[in-house]
């Protein structure tokens, strides 16, 4: 599956949620660590700067997975969700944009789905629990809703208070076969970002500086914990610079 020309799947894929104020510099950064994607988070932009934000993230030659979070999902969008829609409407189509991240619980999923799916792009549908870890089969049910609503890829994130949340949340995602990005957030599910991949998981979300989610792991401390586990993460890199000499 690729996310723009992004090959996601195969190997480990790192997804980078920046600091807007700093973006230039970010971008640069991430450049040169090769990390893969960007997470374009609408919500906490400045509104007037989103075009230049889009297109700065053109420029560097990445593609983005666009993100309006509202406020009840744990994100910074204030508006209702005629307003969040008109927004999606307006940035889909953007080069810059590779898949779109829209919540399960959301009245707008199905217009922006197919919004998303008309432009060729990928839907990412995700949900959220900042409180707590759901049992098995409640994360079952979660999951094949997003399936059934459209989703090219299902993201879950829920809030772990034991190591024991987080392997229950790596046991069923093995089992499950549709294209999904997992993480257990907090301090007990800090290790899900990294050894997710090994149960299914296409991406893993990072950061520079401050973290945007409890548990995320810092860009440079993420890619060698990658680099030390996932011998084709390495192996590619490896061929990079080895063509970057030449």
């Amino acid at each position: 599956m690729k996310i723009g020309t992004v090959e996601v799947g195969k190997r480990p894929a790192v997804i980078l949620v920046p600091s807007w104020s700093s973006l230039p510099s970010e971008l640069e950064r991430a450049r040169e660590l090769r990390l893969d994607l960007i997470e374009a988070r609408v919500d906490l932009m400045e509104p007037e700067k989103i075009r230049e934000n889009l297109d700065l993230i053109a420029d560097y030659g990445f593609y983005s997975v666009l993100t309006v979070r509202p406020l009840w999902e744990g994100g910074g969008f204030k508006g209702n969700e005629e307003e969040r829609l008109n927004l999606f409407k307006e940035l889909i189509s953007h080069p810059a944009v590779g898949a779109v991240d829209v919540e399960l619980r959301a009245e707008i999923l199905p217009e922006v789905r197919d919004l998303t799916k008309g432009e060729g792009k990928k839907l990412i549908v995700s949900y959220h629990d900042f409180e707590r870890t759901p049992e098995k089969e409640e994360i079952r049910e979660i999951f094949e809703r997003a399936v059934e609503s459209g989703a090219d890829i299902v993201k879950t994130a829920f809030m772990g208070s034991s190591h024991q949340d987080a392997a229950k949340v790596c046991s069923v995602m093995a089992e499950l076969s549709h294209p999904k990005i997992f993480m257990v957030m907090g301090e007990a599910g800090k290790f899900t970002r990294v050894v997710g991949f090994s149960f299914g998981s296409l991406l893993t979300y990072t950061f520079f500086g401050r973290p945007v989610a409890p548990g995320q792991i810092e860009a440079e401390k993420l890619v060698e914990l990658l680099i030390q586990f996932y011998p084709e993460y390495r192996r590619e890199r490896e061929k990079f610079l080895r063509g970057a000499l030449l």
